[in-house]
């Protein structure tokens, strides 16, 4: 009987080839496989055929055809996003879950950033509006006026700080727009944004982005985008970045009876022995 088995943070070396030349969310992708971030779920330590990376979303990678591919459904619940990164994982996808919601997101590369460019899209802030790195004591405050995106890949504040950074605009001494490293890991960043409602459409978001994408710079970071709407696109275009393509992203919903019926395998945990 085939046993799925969890790779520890600092074991992740052999997945290298499965995730290698991944088509999106490359910032999240490296902070898994090169920085130990989330959990990864494959069936042979060694020479894997199949994986599980699982951060804010969960990326499937290997062989769409080997029989191990479909455990890898056991561990998905309701509710989770998934990305099959190509037409055949995308094609098992859509026979698992056949009920499940399909949304579009568009992967971004990095350019030649113009730096001066960047610079004056962080002074342009209006009157009243203070940008700044957020510190240790403000991290609640950051995801707790704006969103627990910006900081929940981490597994506690101090090591968001310590490992990540976020950027946030104060207005009135409320944060009204962030950008922050959802993921780290590999020399990559994944930028994650978020602006109050009532606050958009004024420039912040891409102040606190191009600010990010500066500090990425300064630290010899490569900083990654993928865009979930058209808005944020058009912004990573003006920031510098060109789009390599849209690709798709699952919401489960329930499973279908192709894996309700199979019966082989299981799945075996180091951290969460529960078999």
């Amino acid at each position: 009987m085939t046993l799925l088995i969890e790779l520890d943070s600092d074991n992740r070396a052999s997945l290298r080839r499965l995730f290698d030349r991944y088509p999106c969310l490359h910032g999240s992708v490296a902070a898994v496989i090169e920085g130990g971030m989330g959990r990864v779920f494959t069936d042979a330590q060694e020479e894997p055929c199949v994986a599980l990376a699982v951060l804010d979303f969960h990326f499937l990678a290997g062989d769409p055809l080997h029989p191990n591919a479909l455990l890898l459904f056991k561990l998905l619940q309701p509710g989770d996003a998934v990305i099959p990164p190509t037409p055949a994982w995308q094609h098992l996808v859509a026979a698992t879950y056949p009920s499940a919601a399909v949304y579009r997101r568009e992967a971004f590369q990095a350019e030649q950033f113009d730096i001066d460019q960047l610079r004056r899209f962080c002074q342009a802030l209006p009157v009243g509006f203070e940008l700044r790195q957020v510190r240790l004591e403000e991290v609640t405050q950051f995801a707790t006026d704006l969103d627990p995106a910006l900081i929940y890949n981490f597994r506690s504040h101090e090591e968001f700080i310590t490992r990540g950074v976020g950027l946030g605009i104060l207005h009135q001494g409320t944060f009204v727009s962030g950008a922050s490293s959802a993921a780290v890991g590999g020399g990559k960043l994944e930028i994650e944004i978020q602006t109050h409602r009532q606050f958009r459409r004024r420039g912040l978001a891409r102040a606190v982005a191009a600010a990010l994408i500066l500090y990425c710079l300064e630290h010899g970071i490569e900083a990654c985008w993928d865009a979930a709407n058209d808005p944020s696109g058009a912004l990573a275009r003006q920031l510098g970045f060109h789009s390599t393509g849209k690709y798709e992203a699952v919401m489960c919903v329930k499973f279908s009876k192709l894996v309700l019926g199979a019966g082989a395998g299981s799945f075996k945990s180091r951290a969460h022995p529960f078999v």
